[in-house]
């Protein structure tokens, strides 16, 4: 069995020593890595889905003349699902939002849960005066808050 699947272990456990070491320590090169990668994957989403969201208050606000609640834009197809209820959380961060008739406001802010740890440590805020995503990396941001 010399070129069976025995052959196949050195390569296999190659390959798990490299993953382990991108999931280990803490430097910005080499081992660490990976933790960093997920935070700016985490913060990434959390920005299209700031974006989405914009896109489709403007849709709603265009067809019904308002802006609308996450359910109010689930209800009318502009959001997923995921977006229903008051406070969602997405890939570890948890969207607020404050709504009139004429104009609205979205935080994204880090929320670890039991099922959904956040690697993100920035916060966002957009709302539809100015359609600039602003970022705060110790707390909840705003529109004095410096933008992307």
């Amino acid at each position: 069995m010399r070129n069976g699947k025995w052959s196949l272990l050195p390569g296999l456990l190659v390959g798990a020593l490299v993953l382990a070491s991108c999931s280990s320590g803490s430097s910005s090169e080499g081992p660490g890595v990976y933790p960093k990668a997920m935070g700016a994957a985490d913060e990434a989403s959390a920005i299209q889905s700031l974006r989405t969201i914009a896109t489709a208050q403007q849709q709603l606000k265009a067809t019904q003349g308002s802006y609308g609640t996450f359910d109010a834009l689930t209800q009318a197809g502009m959001l997923d699902a995921r977006f229903a209820g008051s406070a969602p959380n997405l890939k570890g961060y948890r969207f607020t939002m404050n709504v009139t008739d004429s104009d609205f406001s979205v935080n994204a802010d880090p929320q670890t849960t039991e099922t959904q740890p956040t690697t993100g440590v920035r916060h966002f805020y957009l709302d539809s005066n100015d359609n600039s995503i602003h970022v705060n990396v110790r707390q909840t941001a705003s529109k004095n808050d410096p933008a992307l």
